[in-house]
């Protein structure tokens, strides 16, 4: 992409400076619609009651929300600001990303800390970078960037926060995220969703993979664990990575958390034989990001093998199943560095007996000490979950837990051992049986 055609932003140059100016504006009090045109770009805008009002004239579409002073909080900013299409070939969608960056030359110096790629529901290319922080005047600014490309032409967006951070930012993040979700270059562009094709599909079940390795964590350490990760497969082409909690359906789980899914295809083989490949395309982000990838595949009796991994099919639990005996799910974690060390811990106890009753109880602690100057200091907290009891029921893949006062607490259960209920993952986390040895 040549520096020509960016030129009108050249001109309309947003410099940290012009930012910080807006900081300071009065809230304007024109309502936007949802559905917006931008010079042949589509998005659908946050609804105004959520606070984002439009700013600014000139070259960029720009939105603007203001965030009070609390006592918590220093009064906040956070800006949108959208382009218009921009003819390019797609190929220059990086270069076009360093030359939008940098209308705010400061934050172009800094580190990306977040960067996610892929293509959209619309066969987009679509870039996402995201960095932090900038301090002037006693602001904090960081910077989310996205682009999107199409064959002939681009389109940017940016999130500008302004002192903004912790719920606010998350807030302000999820307004755009959904807003570039809904981009469309092309008028014949779909809304984003993940509907399946006539050629995706033909798996039906949840499958079981055992996943070992060491991760670092948040003491400096590393922690070995040992996740008996799943994939949900619905026959129309619909995956998930997390089992739908509350009784719904794969379809009403993917609507609401679409980076838990994807879409599948299976292809190659012959008539003879089974498919020799899997195409999974996963949302890999809150900004519709979707990752391509195909992986060898093969059927093992009921069991699949995937990238030469076995993943094992899990078969649910009959209606009205009950179980006998204590599991219990434990967490570890410690780690030092020259100045600091910590460690955490928890343990979660659940009983199950063969009448449907159940009975819970819980608790954590953690630690932490500091040497700053040749003085330590140091804090030790630990508390105790309320024990808990009632009746279950356990159907498919869901376990419904009814304590004394009628609340019920819906959760997600597999045995990820065929025949064995020595080990069960509830809610995502594993729970050994307690063979009282």
């Amino acid at each position: 992409m040549g520096s020509a055609q960016f030129h009108w932003i050249g001109r309309g140059r947003l410099a940290l400076g012009v930012i910080l100016s807006l900081f300071c504006l009065v809230p304007c009090s024109q309502a936007l619609a949802a559905p917006a045109e931008i010079g042949g770009l589509t998005v659908t805008l946050p609804d105004a009651a959520t606070g984002w009002r439009k700013a600014g004239k000139g070259n960029l579409f720009m939105l603007q929300k203001d965030f009070p002073e609390t006592e918590d909080d220093k009064r906040g900013n956070a800006l949108i600001q959208i382009t218009k299409p921009l003819p390019a070939a797609r190929s220059s969608l990086q270069a076009g990303m360093k030359t939008f960056v940098a209308t705010l030359p400061d934050m172009a110096k800094e580190d990306i800390l977040v960067k996610h790629y892929g293509v959209t529901v619309n066969g987009y290319d679509i870039r996402v970078e995201e960095r932090c922080c900038v301090h002037q005047k006693n602001v904090s600014i960081s910077q989310i960037v996205v682009g999107v490309a199409g064959d002939r032409q681009q389109a940017y967006l940016q999130l500008v926060l302004l002192n903004v951070n912790g719920d606010r930012s998350r807030s302000a993040e999820a307004d755009f995220a959904t807003l570039v979700r809904s981009v469309k270059l092309d008028p014949s562009d779909k809304d984003f969703d993940l509907v399946p094709a006539s050629e995706d599909g033909g798996l039906d079940g949840v499958f079981t993979h055992l996943d070992t390795g060491l991760r670092p964590n948040v003491f400096g350490g590393m922690d070995f664990y040992s996740d008996s990760t799943i994939t949900t497969f619905d026959p129309k082409g619909l995956f998930s990575t997390e089992l739908p909690k509350g009784g719904r359906s794969i379809t009403e789980h993917c609507k609401e958390t679409p980076t838990d899914c994807g879409l599948y295809t299976l292809t190659g083989g012959g008539f003879f034989s089974s498919a020799g490949s899997i195409e999974m395309r996963s949302v890999t982000s809150a900004y519709g990001t979707i990752e391509i990838e195909t992986k060898t595949f093969s059927k093992k009796g009921e069991d699949l093998v995937i990238a030469d991994a076995d993943h094992r099919a899990v078969p649910p639990f009959d209606e009205g199943t009950t179980l006998d005996g204590e599991w219990v799910s434990t967490f570890a974690s410690s780690g030092m560095t020259a100045t600091s060390s910590g460690s955490v811990a928890s343990s979660h106890t659940l009983r199950l007996h063969r009448n449907g009753t159940f009975e819970r109880a819980g608790w954590s602690g953690a630690s932490m000490t500091n040497e700053i100057g040749g003085s330590q200091s140091g804090v030790t907290t630990s508390s105790n979950r309320p024990g808990a009891s009632g009746r279950y029921k356990l159907s498919g893949y869901r376990l419904d837990l009814t304590d004394v006062s009628g609340k019920t607490e819906t959760m997600s259960i597999f045995e990820p051992d065929k025949g064995s209920d020595g080990l069960l993952v509830i809610n995502g986390n594993n729970y050994l049986k307690d063979d009282g040895k």
